[in-house]
């Protein structure tokens, strides 16, 4: 079940290194949070590669775009791997804090599935806020269900990054993930714990990512079209 586990969080958590940072938070005024989401003044799709830094040719897709109509207004973000297969999908409330209204996970029969949302903030709103997302969904097995909880926090405001050739302003969130796999009959479990290093830039989103325990990390190396995506990204082949 321990590397059950170790492939499941890989997949889910885009977790990132444990970095040794006693850096403060400065205090500033005016900060705000939006500046460092994904853009969501498009309502015509854009596609983020990041590369792997350690393989070049494991690559994860990010498929941003806005929704908007009369009722709402809300940012999609789909993420696929390598062979353009979907992962996961969230819906952000932009009116409301950023907070999900909607997340759904692929399981490993390639079925959509929408998951319970226990918790719906995924991203901290001022300097000295925690963002929880907590969501279950069924496990690898029949047997089992997968308990996801995420905690993060800024722990550095102050931090610059080179994003495809630029020098930005970006912050660094700390990302406390739990995945437990819990068999409601025998009610036996078993939890693994990574911790995460997130870096969002300002005007970008999202930049960087990775993992010293799982031995990952990746960059924002290009943003592509959705021209581009129709033309050479094979639809995902999900069973609805």
């Amino acid at each position: 079940m321990k590397s059950i586990l170790s492939i499941l969080l890989f997949v889910l958590v885009f977790a990132s290194c444990i970095e040794e940072d006693s850096a403060n938070i400065a205090q500033e005024e005016g900060f705000d949070y939006k500046e460092y989401f994904f853009p969501s003044d498009s309502l015509i799709p854009y596609i983020y590669v990041f590369q792997g830094t350690h393989n070049p040719l494991d690559e994860k897709f990010f498929r941003i775009y806005r929704l908007q109509n009369d009722r709402d207004t809300s940012l999609i973000v789909e993420r696929y791997n390598a062979n353009f297969r979907i992962t996961e999908g969230f819906t952000h409330n932009l009116k409301d804090s950023l907070k999900l209204t909607d997340y759904m996970i692929v399981d490993g029969d390639g079925i959509k599935r929408k998951a319970n949302l226990l918790s719906n903030r995924t991203f901290p709103v001022d300097l000295n806020d925690v963002s929880y997302f907590v969501s279950d969904f069924p496990g690898p097995a029949d047997s089992l269900t997968m308990i996801y909880k995420s905690k993060r926090s800024i722990s550095n405001l102050n931090v610059k990054k080179v994003v495809m050739g630029d020098t930005v302003d970006a912050i660094k969130l700390i990302d406390s993930v739990k995945v437990h796999l819990v068999n409601p009959y025998t009610k036996a479990s078993k939890t693994e714990v990574v911790v995460t290093n997130r870096y969002y830039a300002k005007g970008y989103g999202l930049v960087e990512w990775g993992s010293d325990k799982l031995d990952t990390h990746y960059r924002l190396e290009k943003i592509l079209s959705n021209d581009w995506w129709a033309e050479f990204a094979q639809g995902p082949q999900v069973k609805m």
